[in-house]
């Protein structure tokens, strides 16, 4: 389990701070999610894998939740193994976040203060640290954070472990938003990441528009992403092209990190450009129909792939819809050849719903000796207590070329818990 000394400071001094006085009003808000799971996988090497955990995820807000004043806010989690022949430990969790955040009643700025997530530009961290956004002038806003990462491998100890960085924004509402930010990365003190990043929305007229970005590995000096799309409405039509470039030596990093399993990728050299179009097509505001196409192109050990497919969805009220796709995979290796067929339904009643999904996959030639592929899962979930309390069952079944059978059930309980607490004389 990961934890700072930091943050249980900030914890405790949080409570002290937002305790109930003669001239504060505390909103105390905390959600609980109880999830037992199971599965049963035959694994194609014949060896039989179960597993059954129960999990408790807990989330609590504490202050002004709205947008202004002082606040806390904790999320963490924890799992016990009930039988189990996959999971390494008996019992795992962690803190995923714990801060302190103010805002001041003008709201020029934004202050975080400990175990807090960062999504900034290039930046998709997990940190021990310190977050600041202002607004400079009301078209350049300009944000920065520093601390410790959660993310790296702790078997060498944290010291030395430090990320900083942050990003500056220019925006004309209507007709721009540009931004450029940085990270930098230390492990036991060297330098293990470094990002240039650039992010970019244009307005057009006639409501067209281009989204994107781009990010720069400053170690290995490469463009490691390059990803951009376009819409162009056309009444009940929606044109959307799209772009994207991954240079795998510039898009993985060399930090210890047990977030990334294709970290691998880095020294193959490779690149991959995937360029496509989604065309939505709405007739009524109860249809939808979506035609996609992507080009899959590799430049070393893989030749390029083409995917089509034809989405089809009808919404029967609120929040309840039924939907079919039929796809086609055309690539030069077994497993990018193949026919895909998907149909799907989601009931919402007025406490609970009802959701079925199945997939099925046939390849052109067999794969481990087999040439299907078969998802199925079904669930069913009810509210109760003025949708104060839910419960959430799902079954999951499926079977391919690399695992022989894969059995899979969850229960899910949420619970929610708000209230006020009104001025209070200490």
């Amino acid at each position: 389990m990961q934890h700072g000394r930091f943050t249980y400071v900030l914890f405790f001094i949080g409570f002290l701070l937002l305790a109930p006085s003669s001239t504060l009003a505390a909103d105390l808000q905390v959600s609980s999610d109880t999830i037992f799971r199971n599965f049963d996988r035959q694994a194609a090497t014949g060896k039989k894998l179960t597993s059954d955990s129960a999990y408790e995820y807990l989330q609590l807000n504490y202050g002004d939740l709205k947008s202004t004043g002082l606040s806390l806010h904790v999320n963490g989690w924890g799992r016990i193994n009930l039988a189990d022949n996959y999971n390494n430990k008996d019992t795992a969790g962690e803190l995923l976040h714990a801060y302190l955040q103010y805002v001041p009643v003008k709201q020029t700025f934004q202050l975080r203060a400990g175990r807090q997530y960062i999504f900034e530009g290039v930046a998709r961290d997990s940190i021990d640290g310190i977050y600041v956004k202002t607004f400079l002038i009301p078209t350049v806003t300009v944000s920065a954070y520093g601390g410790s990462p959660v993310s790296l491998d702790t078997s060498n100890g944290r010291n030395g472990d430090f990320i900083y960085g942050g990003k500056l924004t220019h925006s004309l509402p209507k007709l721009y938003d540009v931004g450029l930010s940085y990270k930098y990365i230390a492990d036991n003190s060297t330098r293990k990441e470094e990002s240039l990043g650039t992010d970019l929305t244009l307005l057009f007229p006639w409501n067209i528009s281009l989204l994107g970005h781009s990010v720069y590995n400053m170690i290995s000096k490469d463009w490691g992403e390059h990803s951009y799309d376009m819409r162009f409405p056309l009444g009940p039509v929606t044109i959307q092209p799209f772009l994207q470039h991954f240079r795998y030596e510039g898009f993985f990093n060399n930090r210890s990190n047990t977030a990334n399993p294709f970290r691998f990728l880095q020294g193959t050299g490779n690149t991959l450009t995937v360029v496509g179009t989604d065309v939505f097509y709405y007739p009524s505001e109860h249809e939808e129909f979506v035609l996609r196409f992507k080009n899959y192109d590799y430049k070393d050990r893989f030749k390029s792939s083409q995917f089509y497919s034809i989405l089809a969805i009808k919404k029967l009220k609120i929040l309840s819809e039924v939907g079919a796709e039929v796809g086609r995979m055309q690539g030069s290796n077994d497993e990018n050849r193949y026919i895909l067929s998907r149909g799907y339904f989601y009931w919402n009643t007025l406490h609970g719903f009802v959701t079925g999904d199945v997939m099925f996959v046939r390849y052109d030639k067999a794969i481990y000796t087999k040439r299907t592929s078969l998802f199925a899962s079904v669930g069913i979930g009810k509210k109760f207590f003025n949708d104060r309390f839910s419960v959430k069952l799902s079954f999951d079944y499926s079977k391919d070329p690399y695992f022989d059978e894969d059995y899979r059930w969850m229960l899910k309980l949420n619970y929610l818990l708000d209230k006020t607490f009104s001025s209070l004389p200490r």
